[in-house]
């Protein structure tokens, strides 16, 4: 193997660590299982995004009451309405919770493999998820840069395991990779 090559694979193991490393969090049984209707979806989301209840984006008051036929909050003090998705990603998508929380797990499990140019074309998305080409792709922008970023809302909702093992310090990136791949 040449140097320039052994260069570009070590590159890759470490762009990937990351998005192994969000792999391994991902439910047990998958989030199809974990999350299997949007009204789990949007618990867990209001869950993770106000661990301490809901709180209105305007005024920051905890006085939140559920108009149910709408699934929408309205703050009892300033009067304000809003989602669980209100000031996300997701806000103002015409895409269901739950599609947006399995297109996350597919990024992810994608990435983490090395499979996104075979799983992640913009017509192989439009066709899973029964949506069109231009969606698709600004779907997978979405979530890509999403979720690369740490403490990232979407991310933060479907990881709900631990990191099944812990990093050695001294430990190589292609080493690392190899762990995590193996980890059960």
């Amino acid at each position: 193997m040449s140097r320039k090559r052994r260069k570009e694979r070590v590159f890759d193991v470490e762009a990937r660590i990351d998005w192994m490393e969000i792999y391994r969090t991902l439910p047990i049984g998958g989030v199809r299982q974990a999350f299997p209707d949007t009204a789990s979806c949007q618990r867990r989301l209001a869950d993770v995004r106000w661990p301490s209840g809901v709180t209105c984006p305007s005024c920051g008051d905890r006085n939140i009451g559920l108009i149910e036929s709408r699934s929408l909050y309205q703050c009892r003090q300033c009067r304000t309405q809003f989602s669980v998705t209100a000031g996300t990603t997701m806000h103002r998508s015409r895409l269901d919770l739950r599609t947006w929380f399995i297109a996350a797990s597919d990024v992810i499990t994608a990435y983490a493999k090395g499979l996104e140019e075979e799983n992640l074309t913009g017509h192989g998305l439009a066709h899973r998820y029964e949506i069109s080409y231009v969606a698709a792709h600004r779907l997978k922008t979405a979530l890509v840069k999403d979720l690369r970023q740490p403490g990232n809302l979407l991310r933060a909702c479907i990881c709900t395991e631990e990191l099944p093992v812990s990093r050695e310090p001294n430990l190589a990136p292609e080493d690392w990779y190899a762990v995590l791949w193996a980890a059960k």
